[in-house]
């Protein structure tokens, strides 16, 4: 016979079960994260995305040409945000993704190259036998 708390446990699962949202593609976290927990997430992510999209827009040069890459950059975003917000916030998550790598692969302690440490180094003189 289950114990009460075992029953409380399972009724709990079915709950969580029963109004667990559907995750979004792309988005990966802990299934027993809380659904108010995960809407407030993806609100925070979207109104993340278009601070840094107004960020980006402050910094526009002011006399670029209309082919300076800045200034397509930052057409194509402004774009996005009037077609699908939801897809600038995943584009802007993977930049932000790749950035990240990018700086911890520059951290990385750099190992000399195997030739080029075996060329500095000085040989040693080859003796000849019987000499002293």
């Amino acid at each position: 016979m289950p114990s009460p708390f075992a029953d409380l446990h399972a009724h709990i699962r079915r709950a969580r079960a029963e109004a667990a949202e559907p995750l979004q593609p792309g988005e990966a976290h802990d299934e027993e994260e809380l659904r108010s927990v995960r809407r407030f997430r993806r609100m925070w992510n979207g109104v993340e995305a278009l601070e840094q999209l107004a960020h980006a827009t402050a910094r526009q040069p002011v006399n670029a040409g209309p082919l300076n890459s800045h200034v397509l950059v930052l057409r194509s975003l402004a774009l996005m945000r009037e077609l699908s917000p939801e897809y600038l916030r995943r584009f802007l998550v993977q930049i932000e993704a790749l950035q990240w790598l990018e700086r911890a692969v520059e951290k990385l302690p750099r190992e000399p190259a195997r030739g080029a440490a075996a060329a500095k180094t000085p040989r040693k003189a080859k003796r000849k036998p019987g000499s002293a």
